[in-house]
């Protein structure tokens, strides 16, 4: 068979490709973007135009302004606790609830799955949600944000599909060998799900770390708050000197200012996305092989 191409193949390839390169332009700018505008000196940036193709001189005034900012610190420390004990419960309930939901001997499994999937597209609302929230006295806690968002029923679904596609002859050798339930999904279950489990857990970090709407409506206490809540404070706050840290010694001046707000923005926005960037590397070989694996059988 011969592996030349036609005219028209060749034209599709091309139109394949420049697609593609449009979106990885698309996708790949903007975070370029706030990583030069972060590192440039703040003065030449705010003075340049809008297109940054390269950092514009180099400063790390704005990067000192953010870390000097004490609030910063506080809502990194909320967050990581809230991501770290979010995460683990999550982790927990949805790991055990997809193995005791792919179990064929289960009674009523069909009708608890088409329980649990009509959340996907119909729930309580907002409002019922926080008077829940605020009869169980949660407000202005952790478990306010925990509890919220402990089971998604995506995640759930994608965990009970990964436990069918595992031979159930696993779990009859261990039975045989005298192993419980519980010894079986944590030993044995457990270590052969490790892809999806890492596929999830990449899931709700990323979820919890950026979580914004719940904690601005159950946390009221500025101690409280969450990163992604000052991130929006300070991008908001472009004319506020106090809340941004800025003060004359770093921008030369009141004319200074907003530039130094602008660039002080795009800091912080890097500080926020860095334990991602650094956690993604780590569970990014499972996450291709534990969404194919997921859907294998149904």
């Amino acid at each position: 068979m011969s592996n030349t191409k036609t005219t028209g193949g060749k034209v599709f390839d091309i139109i394949n490709v420049f697609i593609l390169a449009l979106l990885v332009v698309a996708t790949v700018y903007p975070v370029l973007y706030v990583l030069f505008a972060s590192m440039s000196d703040p003065v030449k940036l705010y003075a340049g135009s809008r297109l940054v193709l390269f950092p514009r001189g180099f400063s790390l005034a704005p990067y000192r302004i953010v870390i000097t900012n004490q609030m910063i610190w506080v809502s990194y420390r909320n967050s990581i606790i809230y991501t770290l004990t979010g995460t683990t419960l999550s982790l927990f309930i949805t790991t055990m609830a997809g193995y005791v939901l792919s179990r064929q001997y289960l009674p009523g499994r069909g009708m608890i799955m088409v329980i649990i999937t009509f959340t996907m597209f119909f729930t309580g609302g907002m409002i019922p949600l926080y008077l829940l929230v605020r009869s169980l006295k949660l407000l202005d806690t952790m478990w306010s944000l925990v509890f919220t968002g402990a089971v998604s029923t995506y995640n759930l679904i994608l965990m009970k599909t990964y436990f069918l596609s595992i031979p159930f002859e696993m779990e009859e050798s261990a039975r045989i060998d005298g192993a419980n339930d519980w010894v079986i999904l944590w030993r044995v279950m457990a270590p052969l799900a490790m892809p999806v489990i890492a596929v999830i857990t990449l899931y709700l970090i990323v979820a919890n770390w950026n979580s914004y709407i719940p904690p601005s409506i159950y946390i009221r206490k500025r101690t409280l708050f969450p990163l992604q809540v000052i991130l929006r404070e300070i991008l908001l706050s472009g004319s506020n000197e106090t809340s941004l840290n800025v003060n004359s010694s770093d921008s030369g001046g009141l004319g200074d200012f907003q530039a130094y707000s602008e660039s002080v923005k795009y800091s912080t926005i890097v500080v926020s996305i860095l334990p991602i960037m650094c956690i993604y590397p780590a569970l990014q070989k499972y996450f291709v092989k534990g969404v194919m694996l997921g859907a294998v059988k149904g």
